[in-house]
């Protein structure tokens, strides 16, 4: 065995012929303890053991020694309350308890390695976990584990070592604007036509729209104000901020939507108001007779169940925002435009997710050059 001079660490060959390397380092909350870490090969060891006489010189400290990754975890979800919206940290909660600290939460934090996350993907995939749901618990891993690494309690993050393969999704075309005007058609009777015509021609997020007030519709100006959503977080419907700052907006009422809400306005008075009580204007646009908000679930099952009525094609509800998106690219109004109609956060959004080009728009847009060259 050969040791080094006091302070400095040592080095020594274990019985079953590890090598290990030892020293004292300072550790998160204060102190110090002795640190060993194993290698194959006495020049590994030193060079461990620099690694380790370097971290406790710079004073960067290490995580407790009995520190697990659920532990860890439960402690990051604490933190991370209170700088994420509320459904991400509901997601990230699920993903810890569902997945993660079930297959790795016993693991020492120190000691977890590429190889344990790993496994930890192979494993999910065997069970036959989507491989939607795997990339979001390897996604939420990789965030608390970069939380870790900014706080000096790992070295690397491993997460961001292991590879995991994108789920192929199949993009379902929006609508078209024959089907855009059936289903206007279709729903010109409704008691909620204005909420359709708000969706296919404002491309609404289902969460805006139920966050939607009176005093956000400004008839004189011919605006309305997308400012809040509401949600269902812990088994209650919330009133939330939009998903981004550029989600917080003004835009223009065309005729059609204005028409419609107006005509909205008239149906509730009538129903809901009293003599000299006309309808409270605070109230949701699209919320019950006692005040409270639409159920967000709501919207989709009305959704659903219009297009069984109707046999309008079956997109999923957040295609109509696709259908928005598309018809006014297809018009030819810039992106730029169209972006801040619907609240985008990044111009590649509205192009590369949402900008879907039909085969009917591409077939238009090869016959205009046709024409050209004729």
């Amino acid at each position: 065995m050969s040791r080094n001079v006091t302070g400095e660490g040592s080095v020594y060959q274990r019985k079953d012929g590890r090598w290990v390397a030892a020293a004292y380092v300072p550790v998160v909350g204060g102190g110090v303890r002795r640190q060993a870490v194993y290698a194959k090969t006495r020049a590994e060891a030193n060079t461990k053991l620099r690694e380790l006489v370097e971290r406790a010189e710079k004073n960067i400290p290490v995580a407790p020694a009995n520190l697990t990754v659920a532990d860890f975890l439960a402690e990051w979800l604490a933190h991370v309350k209170r700088h994420v919206r509320a459904t991400t940290w509901i997601a990230y909660e699920g993903n810890v308890r569902l997945h993660l600290a079930p297959r790795i939460g016993k693991k020492k934090l120190t000691r977890l390695g590429v190889r344990d996350v790993r496994l930890m993907v192979d494993g999910l995939r065997s069970d036959g976990v989507g491989q939607r749901t795997i990339q979001y618990a390897h996604a939420t891993l990789r965030a608390a584990l970069e939380h870790a690494y900014r706080e000096e309690l790992v070295t690397r993050n491993v997460a961001k070592l292991v590879q995991v393969e994108r789920p192929v999704v199949k993009p379902k075309e929006p609508l078209s604007v024959e089907e855009a005007r059936q289903l206007l058609d279709a729903t010109t009777d409704d008691p909620r036509h204005a909420l359709w015509v708000l969706l296919v021609m404002l491309g609404l997020r289902r969460s805006e729209l139920c966050g939607l007030r009176w005093e956000h519709v400004d008839f004189a100006g011919r605006t309305l104000r997308v400012c809040q959503t509401v949600q269902r977080i812990d088994g209650r419907l919330q009133v939330l901020g939009t998903k981004t700052r550029r989600s917080n907006r003004t835009v223009p009422l065309p005729a059609r939507a204005l028409h419609a809400l107006a005509e909205h306005h008239r149906r509730v008075q009538e129903l809901h108001g009293e003599p000299g009580r006309p309808w409270r204007p605070d109230n949701y646009v699209f919320g019950h007779r006692h005040g409270t908000a639409l159920e967000p679930r709501t919207v989709t099952k009305l959704w659903n169940d219009l297009c069984a009525e109707h046999g309008l094609r079956v997109v999923p509800l957040h295609g109509l925002r696709h259908t928005c998106v598309s018809l006014l690219l297809a018009l030819g109004v810039h992106p730029r435009i169209v972006m801040e109609i619907v609240g985008h956060s990044a111009m590649e959004m509205t192009m590369n997710v949402y900008g879907h080009v039909n085969l009917e728009n591409q077939r238009a847009a090869l016959d205009h050059l046709d024409e050209q060259l004729s």
